[in-house]
């Protein structure tokens, strides 16, 4: 039987660096698959030691060591979107037959082309007041599914008869609720053109024929498993399990600030059901991730956003700015944020350690810019008296969205510590250790000193 479970969570709102260490774990102890759970939109990076790069979305991040990849009931997935992934790992990354290590719980729902329009035109209704979004369409996939579940298609519809008639179906109700919206809507001059593309493409039946015969193709190309096969054919195998999660704590639909949110659950005890409901025992180990500094991509609250800091660190972002994500920002590391993400989760008890990636590029500023507080958070509503910010037992939308409000205008109170950028990998890792553990009460196991996983110290 499976011996440990490592599960991986951002605990920020993305862009953690969350594949590097997936990759590091994956490698360091030999796991015999990594399984997925969240949407396809993200875009975890890994660097190998021997010179491979990716940036994986759908594919896990222990590809390139040939460890296979699961998609678990709880992944949204885009086919169109596995064969474009697929075809940049055989030309660009030389994996010669990318399909042979995916596996795909055929109760995954399916993000189709027309819930990533939708997404997208969403996004350009609420012209410069944007909410960020990947516009993948995963998002609504799954809002949709929640909404009106007979019309989703699950993986399993990609090799059933009368696969043309539901993706017209979908296509047609997805117009359906968007039209009205648009149809009413000011967009910014700049987007006009990408507003008539969308519509033009959305009311296209070529464009449905088109992804048709996609999805065909990706029914025929992947492994699609019944759902007891996490139980039956993964967890059964001695060894070791990695659970690649997306998005991150903070974007969490609950939890996360409204409307700066994902549609789904981010939480890693959303993670443990997986294993709960496949009958796992055995030891789970929670790791949260989050880089030395603070980094969003895209709109939302972050108080310690330093557009000098920005140009110091950005160069190594790998991220460029779009219409739907947004800028990219980074700034000092956040503890009261931090400290949010992990009382949200459960608490310190949650989590058996964390994961401070890109500290090569704090190292290399000679200084680490640390956030402990706030300068003055007075709504006690929302925050303790401490000024940490409050985790109630039942919250709401409202809720959520006025500690939005808050959080955008909060002034943060940065300490600075002088860091010797010739000292050795050991004696950083304890500076980091400490003072992570004394501000969030959790162990550091693993801190990335830069892109590869021997660049990564885990203790």
């Amino acid at each position: 039987m499976t011996k440990a479970v490592f599960v991986v969570t951002d605990l920020g709102p993305g862009d953690g660096g969350k594949g590097g260490v997936v990759h590091a774990v994956a490698k360091a102890q030999r796991a015999h698959t990594v399984v997925k759970r969240g949407g396809a939109q993200g875009s975890h990076g890994v660097r190998t030691a021997t010179g491979s790069s990716f940036a994986f979305s759908q594919w896990g991040c222990g590809t390139f060591d040939g460890i296979p990849t699961h998609l678990s009931s709880q992944f949204i997935v885009s086919p169109l979107g596995l064969i474009n992934e697929a075809t940049a790992l055989k030309d660009e990354a030389g994996v010669v037959d990318p399909f042979s290590v995916l596996t795909v719980d055929d109760t995954c729902l399916v993000a189709t082309p027309f819930h990533g329009i939708a997404s997208r035109l969403f996004e350009l209704t609420r012209a410069d007041h944007p909410r960020g979004t990947v516009g993948t369409g995963v998002g609504q996939a799954y809002r949709d599914f929640t909404r009106h579940p007979g019309i989703a298609l699950r993986v399993s519809d990609l090799r059933a008869a009368g696969l043309r008639e539901r993706l017209y179906a979908v296509r047609d109700h997805v117009h359906g609720y968007v039209w009205p919206v648009v149809e009413d809507a000011e967009f910014l001059r700049a987007d006009s053109a990408d507003v008539r593309h969308e519509l033009e493409l959305l009311g296209d039946d070529g464009f449905v024929e088109y992804t048709y015969e996609q999805f065909l193709l990706a029914g025929t190309l992947t492994r699609i498993v019944p759902h007891d096969y996490l139980a039956s054919n993964i967890l059964p195998k001695p060894g070791t399990v990695v659970v690649e999660t997306s998005h991150g704590v903070l974007t969490d639909r609950v939890r996360g600030f409204h409307p700066h949110t994902s549609a789904i659950r981010t939480l890693p005890s959303f993670t443990r059901q997986i294993l709960d409901d496949a009958g796992y025992e055995g030891r789970v180990i929670n790791l949260g991730v989050t880089r030395a500094y603070a980094v969003r991509h895209g709109a939302g609250p972050m108080p310690t956003s330093d557009p000098a800091m920005a140009e110091h660190l950005l160069p190594g972002s790998n991220k460029d700015d779009n219409r739907y994500q947004g800028k990219v920002r980074v700034g000092p590391i956040d503890f009261v944020l931090l400290r949010y993400a992990i009382a949200a989760s459960g608490g310190p008890e949650a989590f058996d350690g964390l994961a401070i990636t890109w500290f090569d590029q704090v190292r290399a500023n000679g200084r680490w810019d640390v956030c402990e507080a706030y300068e003055d958070p007075q709504d006690t509503r929302l925050y303790t008296p401490t000024g940490d910010i409050r985790v109630p037992l039942e919250t709401s939308q409202e809720y959520q969205a006025g500690l939005c409000q808050s959080l955008l205008v909060q002034t943060p109170r940065i300490t600075s510590a002088t860091l010797n950028p010739d000292s050795d990998y050991d004696t950083l890792y304890g500076v980091v250790a400490d003072r992570i553990q004394s501000s969030l009460g959790v162990p550091v196991r693993l801190v990335s000193f830069g892109p590869t996983e021997r660049d990564k110290l885990m203790k």
